[in-house]
C-alpha cells in the first residue's frame, strides 16, 4: 500500500473524531462538566499539523520536532519559576544539548547509537526533575536537554523509516486517542482517583477508556501496519499506551513536586508544548525500539 492510500484511509479514520467529539461536548455540557470545548479544539490543529508534517516528509516532520522541542526546553528551563523568564544560561543549556540529541537522529544511519544514548539520558536526566527545585534547577537543563532531543528523535527515526509516515500515523494516533479518551471519560463517569497526590484529576475510569481506546484504534489501523498480525496489533497498542500514560503520570507529578499546574499556556486549555509532549516521549522509543524487534 502506498502513502497516499494510507493517507486517505487515515482522513477517513480521522473524520470519526468530530463527529464523536461534538455529541460528546453537548452531552458532557448537559451533564454540567464544562471545559470540554477547550480541550478538544486544539486536537484539531494538533492532529492535522502533526500527521501533515509527517506525510510531507522528512524535512517538514524534522522542523516540526525540532520547533517542539525548542519551546519545550524554554519551558523546562523555567520549570517553577511562576511564569517568570527563566535565567539565559538555563535556557542556553537546554537548548545547546537538546539540539545536537535531535540532530543526531538525522546522521545515525541505523538509529542504534541514538537508542542506546537517548535511554541511557533519560534514565539519568528523570530523577533530576523529581528533586527539589534547587537542584533540578542547576542540573536539569543539560540532562533533561539531552534526554527531551533524545526521547523525540526516536519519533524522527519512525517517520524515516521506509513508507515512514503510517508508522508516525499509528503510533501518534494511538496516543493521542488515548489522551482524549482518558480525558472524556474521566471527566464523565468519574470514579477513584488512585494518585491524589501525584495526579489528583486522574481516574481509573479515564485509564481504562483511554487505554481501551488506544488498543482499539490500533486494530483500526491495521492498514497502516500490514506487517502485523492481530497479536503484534495488540501488543503495539498496549505498550504505546502503557507508556503514554506512564509519562503522562509522570509529568504531573514533576508538576506537582515544582508546584505549578501546567508546563506552559501555549496551548491554551492544553497547557504548555511539554504538557502535549509528556506522552508522546516515552511511546516514541518503545514504540520504535519494538518496531526494529518485529521488523528484524
Amino acid at each position: 500500500m502506498n502513502l497516499r492510500s494510507v493517507a486517505e484511509q487515515a482522513f477517513l479514520l480521522w473524520l470519526l473524531f468530530p463527529a464523536i467529539a461534538v455529541p460528546v461536548c453537548l452531552v458532557a455540557a448537559r451533564r454540567g462538566h464544562g471545559g470540554f470545548v477547550e480541550r478538544l479544539i486544539p486536537w484539531f490543529v494538533i492532529i492535522p499539523t502533526a500527521l501533515g508534517a509527517s506525510y510531507a516528509g522528512r524535512w517538514p516532520f524534522f522542523c516540526l520536532v525540532l520547533g517542539c522541542g525548542l519551546v519545550s526546553c524554554w519551558e523546562l528551563a523555567r520549570l517553577g519559576d511562576a511564569g517568570s523568564a527563566p535565567a539565559p544560561s538555563r535556557v542556553a543549556t537546554a537548548l545547546v544539548t537538546a539540539v545536537p540529541s535531535i540532530a543526531w537522529a538525522q546522521m545515525d544511519p541505523t538509529g542504534m547509537v541514538m537508542t542506546v544514548v537517548a535511554v541511557l539520558f533519560t534514565a539519568a536526566g528523570a530523577p533530576f526533575l523529581w528533586m527539589a527545585r534547587a537542584t533540578a534547577v542547576r542540573w536539569s537543563p543539560l540532562l533533561l536537554g539531552l534526554s527531551l532531543g533524545g526521547a523525540l528523535s526516536f519519533w524522527i527515526r519512525l517517520q524515516q523509516l521506509p513508507l515512514g509516515f503510517r508508522w508516525v500515523l499509528f503510533a501518534f494516533s494511538i496516543v493521542a486517542l488515548n489522551d482524549i479518551v482518558a480525558f472524556a471519560t474521566g471527566r464523565i463517569l468519574g470514579g477513584p482517583r488512585p494518585f491524589l497526590r501525584l495526579s489528583p484529576k486522574k481516574t481509573v475510569t479515564g485509564y481504562s477508556g483511554g487505554a481501551l481506546a488506544g488498543v482499539s484504534v490500533s486494530f483500526g489501523l491495521s492498514f497502516a501496519a500490514p506487517e502485523f498480525g492481530i497479536v503484534e496489533l495488540a501488543m503495539a497498542g498496549l505498550v504505546v499506551v502503557v507508556c503514554a500514560s506512564a509519562g503522562d503520570l509522570f509529568a504531573s507529578a514533576v508538576k506537582r513536586r515544582h508546584g505549578t499546574k501546567d508546563f506552559g499556556s501555549l496551548l491554551g486549555a492544553h497547557g504548555g508544548m511539554l504538557d502535549r509532549l509528556d506522552s508522546m516521549l516515552g511511546a516514541g522509543w518503545a514504540f520504535y525500539l519494538g518496531l526494529l524487534l518485529v521488523l528484524r
